[in-house]
């Protein structure tokens, strides 16, 4: 079988750490991060961003999403999907040390 060279191709990557199901990145909320800093320092970022912007298990923090620890990007997307998200503009993100003691 002979494929037309003028005939279009698509290909469509799906990429298994993102959600299961199309998420429109578009309208969803950005999130805006409390840094752990002397000063109420609070850092703006998209979802998409996000991937990239915290060292998912890789550091010594805590990352919490509007109250609950999220531990890597597959579970920042799933929380943000909710319905009670989706109307947010933003997501309130706290960036919490861990510290080590006893």
């Amino acid at each position: 079988m002979e494929l037309d060279p003028l005939e279009s191709v698509r290909v469509y990557i799906i990429n298994p750490l993102s959600a299961r199901t199309f998420y429109d990145m578009s309208t969803s909320p950005k999130l805006r991060i409390r840094l752990p800093a002397p000063s109420e320092t609070r850092d703006i970022c998209s979802l998409e961003q996000a991937q990239y912007r915290f060292n998912w298990g890789h550091d010594p923090f805590l990352i919490v999403v509007e109250g609950k620890a999220v531990s890597s990007y597959h579970d920042l997307m799933e929380l943000a999907k909710q319905d009670r998200f989706k109307d947010k503009e933003f997501l309130e993100v706290e960036v919490q040390p861990l510290l080590a003691g006893g």
